[in-house]
């Protein structure tokens, strides 16, 4: 018993995060919601291609104040603004998840109920905004819309799940009787929350290709007991499924009123009422003769009752936690230090700069099967070449305050289970790439991985002070890499990325060295500052900074760009250039601090701009 409350508290004692991340979390909910709702109003409106072109709208970043002729179509002003506010608020919803993924690794990495859904919305995210622009591009065909909608419920509900765990404290409990219920209720929870999500995603489908409004009576189709059309037949199809999961949402309902206990009741009634609310809001469609008003408010009500779902579920997955405690934590302990192994967003970085070679090559976007393994086998390269570091670096990792809770250094994986994992990986990328691309975008990945864990791991981190600058070769690779998938070669716009990203590096690193000169110090790793003080430190720092933004600026010259990279360039510079100049003068840890976190966001912000710029021309 004793073993098992510690393990409990240790999963779900929270309570070191504070009330500003919650606050955060809770605004990029409300956000989300806001952001799947006005989807369903461009759905309804028919406004998804109120903007045929992607990122901008007529190439415009404020649309027309009037309707606009486009492709031999009137298109009405309406809808141009319908879906350039839909898309303005996806941009600006982007930003809180970025920052609640950056807040979770940066204040709260020891919790892996946090940093780890807290990653995996980030990495939708990002596939999300690649599928925005297919969806447009390709004028908006039912399964790319479909796939864009199921990744947006997943995100919101990835966040809730976190919302949830943060936002309830449950007690253990008493009753052996409601013990012994907690497992039924659990595999139906599941159920309905499946259920729940097919019957959202079968809907939009149906919408989407165009079925939505075909069957003008309700229950039945025509008032026939047969659909006459093919068309028919498949919005009848989504009713079926409606029909039978409601019998699956209302069981778990049952289970939890049954039960008795305030946190399980109170979302096991939100399932029921928004059930009902569904079944009454789709039978008024018909008889409104799909009044846009009851469309909207179905959709809407759809992705209500899979989040309720959803919270059930993670509800009654807490109270679970206590009756069968020790193996299901182990197995998610597993999973999560295998994920933190792989150091997530560090790879989020570099596939964002392998996108932008593969962009920039293509100046549009590529094959979505070459996007799709570029990123996939690049992630399982890096991420198997964190693995072999953590292996390499476990002797050091233990005495810095930073990395001692790394899953080897904290004896958690084995050190031979992680250079296996780490070898294994690469291997499966080297193929991936040679079979599906071409040889040099393998030899290249397989080069960054070695690169990395021989010259700079196990060389030049623990004898020069130049370790990060010219390890930071492994990390300014993907740009290339990406490029050679699309072209077959190496060309001069790679390396100038090349290049921008090899002097980001020092800058962005000796600012964290500073903030972690003890660690460095006690795990006698010769960093610039610890060798030769702060002071020297800083004029490095300005030196790349400088030379840095010199390559920004020069990078414009490539007839891929543009003007939007230009000024966008020189916007991020000069707040770059602003911080180094504070650190230069405060010397303080603050200072570095933020030249630290924003050149995170610099880095990112630079490479979207180089996206924009080469993809679409402007």
């Amino acid at each position: 018993m004793t073993t098992e409350k510690n393990d409990y508290t240790t999963l779900f004692d929270l309570s070191g995060v504070g009330s500003g991340f919650k606050t955060i979390l809770l605004i990029t909910l409300c956000l989300l919601f806001g952001l799947i709702t006005l989807g369903g109003i461009v759905r309804v409106t028919d406004s998804g291609l109120g903007c045929p072109d992607w990122p901008l709208c007529y190439g415009q970043f404020i649309p027309p104040l009037q309707d606009v002729t486009y492709a031999g179509e009137i298109i009405e002003v309406h809808k141009i603004w319908i879906e350039w506010s839909h898309r303005t608020l996806a941009a600006i919803t982007g930003f809180p998840i970025l920052l609640v993924t950056i807040l979770a690794w940066w204040k709260y990495r020891k919790f892996s109920l946090i940093t780890v859904p807290a990653t995996i919305a980030l990495i939708l995210l990002i596939f999300q905004v690649v599928l925005g622009a297919i969806t447009v591009l390709r004028e908006l065909p039912p399964e790319i819309v479909t796939t864009h909608l199921s990744t947006a419920q997943f995100i919101f509900a990835t966040l809730l799940f976190m919302y949830v765990i943060l936002t309830n404290k449950i007690q253990p409990l008493k009753d052996k009787l409601i013990i012994a219920k907690i497992p039924n209720l659990l595999r139906w929870s599941i159920i309905g929350a499946a259920t729940s999500f097919i019957i959202l995603i079968s809907g939009s489908y149906v919408v989407g290709a165009g079925a939505g409004t075909s069957c003008p009576n309700w229950p039945l189709c025509d008032n026939t007991l047969l659909p006459q059309l093919n068309i028919q037949w498949l919005h009848m199809f989504h009713r079926v499924i409606v029909v039978l999961g409601t019998i699956t949402i209302a069981i778990p309902v049952i289970y939890a009123y049954k039960i008795n206990i305030p946190k399980i009741t109170f979302p096991g009634l939100l399932v029921g009422t928004f059930l009902l609310a569904q079944i009454f809001i789709g039978a008024l469609n018909p008889a409104s003769g799909f009044h846009p008003v009851f469309r909207v408010l179905h959709l809407s009500l759809a992705s209500a009752l899979w989040l309720a779902s959803m919270y059930l579920l993670t509800i009654t997955w807490m109270y679970q936690k206590q009756t069968n405690l020790k193996s299901e934590f182990n197995l998610i302990q597993l999973l999560s230090d295998y994920f933190e192994l792989s150091k997530p967003l560090i790879i989020l970085l570099l596939l964002l700069s392998a996108l932008t070679g593969m962009i920039i090559a293509e100046q549009g976007l590529p094959q979505i099967h070459l996007i799709a393994t570029v990123l996939v086998a690049g992630a399982l390269a890096s991420a198997g070449a964190n693995a072999i570091n953590n292996f390499m670096d476990r002797d050091i990792d233990t005495v810095m305050s930073r990395t001692k809770s790394r899953p080897v250094a904290g004896s958690r994986v084995s050190p031979t289970n992680a250079l296996v994992f780490g070898v294994v990986l690469n291997v499966i990328s080297f193929v991936a790439f040679w079979t599906i691309v071409n040889l040099l975008s393998a030899l290249l990945t397989l080069g960054a991985t070695l690169f990395y864990v021989f010259i700079y791991t196990l060389w030049l981190k623990r004898t020069s002070t130049q370790n990060i600058v010219i390890g930071g070769a492994a990390g300014a690779l993907p740009p290339i890499i990406g490029w050679a998938a699309v072209q077959g070669s190496i060309g001069l716009p790679s390396l100038y990325l090349f290049a921008i990203i090899f002097f980001w590096t020092p800058p962005h690193f000796w600012a964290l060295s500073i903030l972690l000169e003890k660690d460095y110090a006690n795990a006698n790793i010769p960093m610039l500052n610890v060798v030769m003080g702060i002071e020297e430190t800083r004029k490095f720092i300005m030196m790349h900074s400088i030379i840095l933004v010199a390559l920004t600026i020069l990078f414009y010259t490539v007839p891929q760009l543009g003007l939007f990279y230009l000024v966008s360039a020189l916007i991020l510079d000069v707040y770059f250039l602003y911080l180094g100049i504070k650190l230069w003068q405060s010397q303080d840890h603050l200072s570095a601090r933020k030249l630290y976190l924003y050149s995170l966001l610099y880095l990112m912000l630079l490479l979207i701009a180089v996206m924009i710029s080469s993809g679409f021309g402007i």
